[in-house]
Order: structure tokens, then C-alpha cells, then sequence
């Protein structure tokens, strides 16, 4: 995974930060409100429903999800891209979530594609 400063230069990117397990912010850069910024606490809660969510699909279907990666909230203004312990706030209709995609999970876009099938 890439910088904070690197992702604050895609497009759409208004702020970003990195939070701890106990929901502690450990660094953050942008443009957002102070109480937006603190929200780690609220990452750190849907980090855990979407991880049960997940092993709840694992063990109900036939095909294995894996374990959680990330999470995107989309917002009619803003949208929030959480992957581990990073999380991303983007302007909803300017960003450019494939570079972000490729940025946070740390893989080229000429690389291995996941099968979805």
C-alpha cells in the first residue's frame, strides 16, 4: 500500500487516514472537518460487521469469499474507502476509484486480475 500523501493526489481525494484496532487515529491528512477525521472508532465497528458479514457468507454459500480486505460507503456527496487500517474520503462524483482500488490493495493494473467466477 502507498502513502497518505500519494493517495491525497488522486483524483477525488479530499482527506485520508490510518487508524489502530482500538479506533485510535495514528495519522490523517486532508481537508475534512476534525470531527470526521476522529471517526476512527466508527471504521473500526464496520470493519467487524462487514468481516462478520463476510464469514456469514462463507459459511452459508458454496463459493469461499475470503477474508475482508475492505469496505466503500458511497454518500450522494462524499464516500469513505477503508482497506485494513487506511481509510479514504472521497468527493462521490470526482473521484477516481480505480486508481484508488489499485493504490490501497497495492497491485499494478497490469497485473494479476482476481476472478470473480
Amino acid at each position: 500500500m502507498i502513502g497518505l500523501d500519494r493517495l491525497m493526489e488522486i483524483e477525488g481525494v479530499v482527506a485520508a487516514g490510518q487508524f489502530s484496532e482500538d479506533g485510535k487515529v495514528i495519522r490523517k491528512v486532508g481537508e475534512l472537518p476534525e470531527d470526521l477525521m476522529e471517526s476512527a472508532e466508527l471504521c473500526v465497528h464496520q470493519n467487524q460487521v462487514s468481516s462478520d458479514f463476510l464469514n456469514s457468507l462463507n459459511k452459508q454459500m458454496t463459493r469461499e469469499y475470503g477474508s475482508l480486505v475492505g469496505w466503500t460507503v458511497w454518500g450522494s456527496k462524499y464516500s469513505v474507502v477503508v482497506v485494513g487500517n487506511t481509510r479514504v474520503f472521497v468527493e462521490t462524483n470526482r473521484g477516481d476509484y480505480n486508481q484508488l482500488m489499485i493504490d490501497l490493495a497495492g497491485s499494478e493494473a497490469t497485473g494479476p486480475r482476481p476472478r470473480n467466477y
